[in-house]
């Protein structure tokens, strides 16, 4: 009886002891944006259907698992796969936006370097001199009428009408017009006003799409002896930009040479991006683990804002550029998920959310020297860099982010040429090619612990080499008015886009 005793006791401080450690391993009363906290598999009992939980799931080196807690099931999270893909989008989100600051950069340039001089016009595409003033041709002033002589008391007879026939006036005096050429009056000297000022505003759109194929793995010990299970997955990502910037700027002229110039400006804006990422996952053994799929979807918006400059003297010029998005990011996904397990494989729908926020700053810099071809045609060399920095907000670590930085770096020339058309309005049309190169990714994804760290999408880009094209519209309608309309593809192995951007500015 004692024994007996005993042994209740011991069962029941191992049963208490075990639900101490049981509650204190858990690692997450709710379940998290990727894993179901508990996964349920239909399992045959004496011929019936039954359902077994498997409680304490959580994301463990990119998988939803419980190791440690019973029975040990296993699924790749495609949701969780694809998350860390979202800083991989984010930078290029922004770049697209600096690209589009760029242009308008490169633009306000053109716009001023085309600009005629003080007492100078457009005429026919070619700055001239304002002809001079002429003074107005004017007739003579008349001359006064001939005085009228005295009369005299006229006399009768033959005296009188000899007396009257003298008291007739005058002819008139004949008026004669003297030929004076006109007066030319010098022209004043042409003074450049200290300051000319500037603003713009343009809208852009983009279309953008990204594949890209890895392999990961999933193991445990109560499936295929512990050993892993290989599973191939594909990432394909579509996302659209839309939005739209302004600035403000001021132009100062002659700093170091007579012909140099500088522009400094500001501009402001706001963006709104849509993603998609579907994932795919085709296991190397279905009797151990199935196939799965995922869908995840995200929006990143929020204000921009930023400062410019640009300086050219003849055929060099330089543009530098500091911006910063301030974004909200929301993602949502649904699963298909495939686990396998001790009771064979079995696959388990799971919905998930998450949010956070996201400062992405970027500082970018151009340089380029122009030559002139032939007459109404030139190119112009180009090389710049951009460094993008990626600062996340609460929540981040949940959807597998972190801070990360990105350099990329690019080259290429334009080739233009000006026509003139319907009232002198004058017509650059440039096409402009760049390879571009992500030299250095840092960070961004959470590289392991929950998260298996093999962004697949991040992977797939570095040491890529990607091409972009660029044919744009310029149109010059004197008194300071200016618009543009261009369009531009970009792409490489594994990545194709392409966009819109129309604007217009007005300097005086």
């Amino acid at each position: 009886m004692r024994n007996s005793n005993l042994a209740a006791l011991k069962g029941v401080a191992f049963g208490v002891v075990a639900g101490a450690l049981w509650l204190g391993n858990s690692p997450r009363a709710e379940a998290s944006p990727f894993c179901p906290s508990i996964a349920t598999q239909t399992i045959s009992v004496d011929g019936e259907q039954v359902l077994k939980d498997f409680p304490g799931v959580r994301l463990q080196n990119g998988a939803c698992t419980n190791n440690g807690l019973g029975p040990d099931p296993a699924a790749l999270s495609g949701a969780a796969l694809a998350s860390q893909a979202l800083s991989e989008l984010s930078q290029s989100t922004t770049q697209e936006t600096a690209r589009s600051a760029e242009n308008s950069i490169t633009n306000r340039r053109d716009q001023e370097e085309q600009r005629c001089a003080a007492g100078f016009s457009r005429v026919n595409g070619e700055c001239e001199r304002n002809p001079p003033p002429v003074a107005e041709e004017t007739a003579p002033p008349e001359p006064p009428p001939a005085p009228e002589r005295p009369s005299k008391k006229t006399k009768k007879g033959k005296a009188g009408a000899v007396a009257a026939k003298e008291t007739r006036p005058a002819p008139p005096h004949k008026v004669v017009y003297a030929r004076r050429e006109p007066v030319v009056i010098p022209p004043p000297v042409p003074v450049e006003a200290p300051f000319r000022y500037g603003v713009w505003g343009q809208v852009f759109g983009a279309y953008e799409k990204r594949d890209a194929t890895g392999m990961v793995a999933i193991s445990g010990p109560d499936f295929n002896a512990g050993l892993p299970v290989p599973i191939d997955v594909s990432v394909q990502s579509r996302s659209g930009t839309v939005g739209f910037q302004a600035g403000l700027d001021l132009t100062s002229r002659g700093l170091i040479a007579a012909n140099d110039g500088l522009i400094t400006g500001v501009l402001v804006g706001y963006i709104s991006n849509h993603l998609t990422l579907n994932t795919v996952g085709t296991s190397s053994n279905p009797t151990i683990v199935g196939n799965s799929t995922s869908r995840l979807t995200a929006s990143l918006s929020g204000p921009s804002l930023g400062i410019y400059g640009t300086y050219f003297s003849g055929a060099f010029s330089a543009d530098v550029m500091a911006k910063f998005d301030i974004l909200g990011l929301d993602q949502a996904s649904t699963q298909n998920m495939a686990f396998a397990g001790p009771f064979g494989p079995f696959s388990f729908g799971y919905s998930g959310s998450g949010s956070t926020s996201v400062l992405d700053s970027t500082v970018a810099a151009n340089l380029n020297y122009r030559f002139d071809l032939y007459p109404n045609f030139w190119i112009e060399p180009t090389a710049g860099a951009q460094f993008t920095a990626l600062g996340y907000g609460g929540g981040a670590a949940d959807l597998g982010l972190q801070n990360g930085t990105q350099v990329m770096v690019q080259g290429g020339a334009r080739v233009g040429t000006s026509s003139v058309f319907s009232n002198n309005i004058l017509m650059t049309t440039t096409l402009t090619g760049l390879a571009y190169d992500d030299v250095v990714v840092n960070g961004g994804f959470i590289p392991g612990a929950a998260y298996q760290g093999n962004n697949i999408l991040a992977n797939a880009d570095r040491g890529q080499v990607r091409g972009r094209g660029i044919l744009a519209f310029n149109f010059e309608f004197g008194e300071g008015l200016s618009s543009f309309v261009l369009g531009d593809v970009h792409g490489g192995q594994g990545l194709f886009g392409a966009g819109g951007k129309a604007g217009i500015r007005y300097q005086w």
